[in-house]
């Protein structure tokens, strides 16, 4: 058994938090769909799905059929809607494995019915309209006749009907949000109007969640907010304003593989971009840019090590980093640190590391090394 390098921790305690609080703003009657696409943002698809699956959420929401199958392959029976592309070969597995799909275009959902119907089964779909993203989706123009004729289709039923929102996380571009929500409002009324009726209406992701609830319709599909993350710091002020407090779940850890001291004007890792003005301590530690420590964090990032903040010093390697740790006393071999998350009174955001790296928060989870053990904890 191999000791771990690195390892991820997810909280347990702040997931079930973080559903109460959206549970709070959505209330009972809101289908609760979280997001699980690219490993759960990182926390790790097949134990955050069970974990979510324990606290009672209605339905799954994954990108792709590979992640779709993994839920059904470890005892997830409720509904899963797969957002990403199916290629048509692959259809049947949709039938199969009784999955919902979004379609944005006659010839998906004239093929799978045609399965369907060939399985004796019936082929969920959702609609997926295109208000503004342009990108997957239809154009509202062509809504009601492609409606029109998925209702011709036997074995087909069109369960829900969704759009996604292009700006909603952005604080300064709030009116093409408010205009792509307006856009879907008047084509669910037209719908209405000509006594087409269909069951689930969606259209709120995180950000959209939570700044307005005129997006909620009667499924949510919330995906950073479950794992404790803002979308922006404007919305983070909002909500806690309403007492409406997500903690992050995620927890990076690794150790210290070597400490040694160097001499003054010592270069440091890659390309020699640090150099050193004094007798310097050094701690070196087993994670690089392949683990999903960004390289933009040469010279800029921050580590903990005994609940202190440290500077990382040179160039992120693919497999090792380098930080100083002058001020840090008795320190040796083993001792862990913390990549992301919190270490005593001091904490390293994913929002920090997102504005360092000139990013979003969701990528810098999202990209940790899937291979990274994961553990739930208390």
């Amino acid at each position: 058994m191999f000791k771990d390098l690195t390892w991820i921790e997810v909280s347990k305690k702040r997931i079930e938090n973080n559903i109460r609080m959206i549970r709070r703003l959505i209330g009972p009657k809101v289908l609760l769909a979280p997001c699980i696409k690219a490993n759960a943002y990182g926390l790790g698809i097949k134990r955050m799905a069970k974990l979510l699956n324990s606290y009672k959420v209605d339905w799954f929401c994954v990108n792709s059929l590979q992640e779709a199958t993994s839920l059904r392959q470890i005892g997830i029976r409720k509904p899963i809607l797969v957002m990403g592309y199916v290629p048509e070969e692959d259809l049947q597995q949709v039938i199969d494995l009784g999955l919902r799909i979004f379609i944005s275009d006659y010839s998906t959902a004239q093929k799978l019915a045609q399965l369907a119907q060939k399985s004796n089964k019936k082929a969920l779909v959702h609609l997926k309209v295109d208000t503004g993203m342009h990108r997957l989706g239809v154009l509202v123009s062509q809504v009601k006749d492609l409606i029109i004729k998925l209702e011709k289709l036997k074995n087909l039923y069109l369960e829900g009907v969704a759009t996604h929102f292009a700006t909603a996380d952005e604080l300064e571009k709030q009116v093409y949000f408010k205009k792509q929500l307006k856009i879907f409002k008047d084509l669910l009324k037209e719908l209405k109007k000509n006594e087409i009726n269909i069951p689930l209406i969606h259209s709120a992701n995180s950000a959209a969640l939570l700044e307005s609830r005129n997006s909620y319709f009667n499924l949510v599909r919330p995906g950073l907010a479950i794992y404790g993350y803002y979308p922006n710091t404007s919305l983070k002020k909002k909500c806690l304003q309403r007492k409406i407090k997500l903690l992050p779940a995620l927890t990076w850890k690794t150790r210290v593989s070597l400490v040694k001291t160097i001499p003054a004007q010592s270069y440091i890792s890659y390309g020699a971009i640090f150099r050193t003005i004094r007798k310097t301590k050094i701690a070196i530690l087993p994670v690089g840019y392949y683990d999903g420590f960004d390289r933009k964090l040469s010279n800029k990032g921050f580590v903990l090590i005994k609940g202190q903040r440290v500077p990382v010093r040179g160039r992120v390697c693919m497999n090792m980093i380098i930080v100083e740790v002058n001020k840090i006393k008795n320190i040796s071999k083993g001792e862990k640190a913390v990549l992301l998350g919190r270490q005593g009174k001091e904490e390293i955001t994913a929002e920090e590391v997102a504005k360092t790296c000139g990013t979003i928060d969701d990528e810098i989870i999202a990209r940790l090394r899937e291979t990274i053990p994961r553990y739930l904890v208390k």
